[in-house]
């Protein structure tokens, strides 16, 4: 999952870009966004220039390759006019572990290159980037896309994270209001839902939240005087909703480094949306930073005893647990999934 920076900040302070803090956590990074402190001009500052100039390369404008190209290998190699060339071989589907779809980009220094040029090398020792890539002295251009808008995203909020969502309201409410104490985005291919091209033209990027609310565990009314309530119940700790309902998976069924969530969506067909495991394991990182413990099993048991001190007679009683829920959702706003995780070691109750 990824937290923004400004471009302009990187260039000023690029640095940031090796010092990582370890509160990132796994599975995380940086999107350069290129904002208009960033921007540069010619022809007297009438024509804004789209031809980059130094990396990084800002992740808000379309730089558009259509499949994951991955690096040839010397194996891949054929004889040419007596020569050893390199064969390109076809774009295969990105998988973010293997290490010949990736590579490093560098500014490209030479007496006869164009001034703001680039060249790319493969992280594998053996591998050979695509041509388009490993000529040297190529050049790139940016476009403002019209299908998405990146925005601040910074991560979590620590200390937001620390206050927890507020305890007054009504017991006849099911939950407290949803606070959001995080903000992240994730490129598409960390999501896996319907046709590649269809996916790509409709949310290229998804806005991934964190948001807390108190839960409604249990609840009881008062028929006699009792002065003591026990609260003696079995849940999940962890739920996952798909197209509005409640998902199924298997997190030891990876398909391709994918964790498949399937439902019965509300139109009456089944839903599916899958996650890459690096995400995955980003959430869990971050729930179980905030103190969760989801064990070997999905449900817990939470046996205690509740005591009335405030004299009187009490009505009815209720018993909340902290929920932390990830939100999915696409560029347009629309919501894919829901992934809870329910903190029973921080439970409050309510009597009125």
């Amino acid at each position: 999952m990824y937290v923004t920076r400004p471009l302009s900040q990187l260039l000023r302070s690029p640095e940031i870009l090796s010092t990582r803090p370890s509160s990132d956590g796994p599975n995380s990074g940086y999107l350069v966004i290129q904002d208009e402190e960033s921007e540069t001009y010619s022809c007297f500052g009438c024509c804004k220039n789209k031809t980059l100039k130094a990396l990084p390369f800002p992740q808000n404008k379309d730089l558009i390759v259509r499949e994951a190209f991955t690096c040839s290998r010397e194996e891949d190699m054929t004889t040419c006019c007596f020569c050893r060339c390199v064969k390109d071989v076809k774009p295969k589907p990105l998988d973010p572990r293997n290490a010949y779809q990736q590579f490093e980009i560098a500014p490209y220094k030479a007496l006869c290159a164009f001034r703001h040029s680039f060249f790319a090398s493969s992280l594998a020792s053996d591998g050979f980037p695509p041509y388009f890539l490993r000529r040297e002295g190529w050049t790139i251009d940016t476009k403002t896309p019209k299908t998405f808008k990146l925005d601040i995203a910074g991560g979590l909020d620590s200390k937001l994270r620390a206050r927890h969502p507020e305890f007054e309201f009504s017991l006849s409410q099911r939950s407290s209001e949803p606070f959001v104490v995080g903000k992240w985005y994730s490129p598409f291919i960390f999501v896996k839902e319907g046709a590649l091209r269809d996916q790509v033209a409709r949310s290229m990027y998804y806005v991934v939240t964190l948001e807390q609310r108190w839960e409604k565990i249990f609840a009881c009314n008062n028929n006699g005087n009792d002065t003591r309530v026990t609260v003696d119940v079995v849940l999940e700790n962890e739920e996952v909703f798909v197209g509005g309902s409640k998902a199924v998976w298997d997190e030891k069924s990876v398909v391709d480094g994918v964790i498949w969530f399937k439902s019965d969506g509300s139109g009456g067909g089944q839903a599916s949306v899958g996650l890459r495991v690096e995400i995955v394991e980003r959430m869990k990182w971050e729930q179980a930073r905030g103190g969760w413990d989801g064990g070997d099993e999905r449900r817990s048991r939470i046996n205690k005893v509740e005591e009335y001190k405030e004299g009187g007679r009490w009505n009815e009683f209720g018993c909340y647990a902290l929920v932390e829920r990830f939100n999915f959702k696409r560029m347009d706003e629309s919501l894919v999934m829901s992934c809870d995780f329910k903190h029973f070691h921080k439970l409050k109750s309510k009597w009125e």
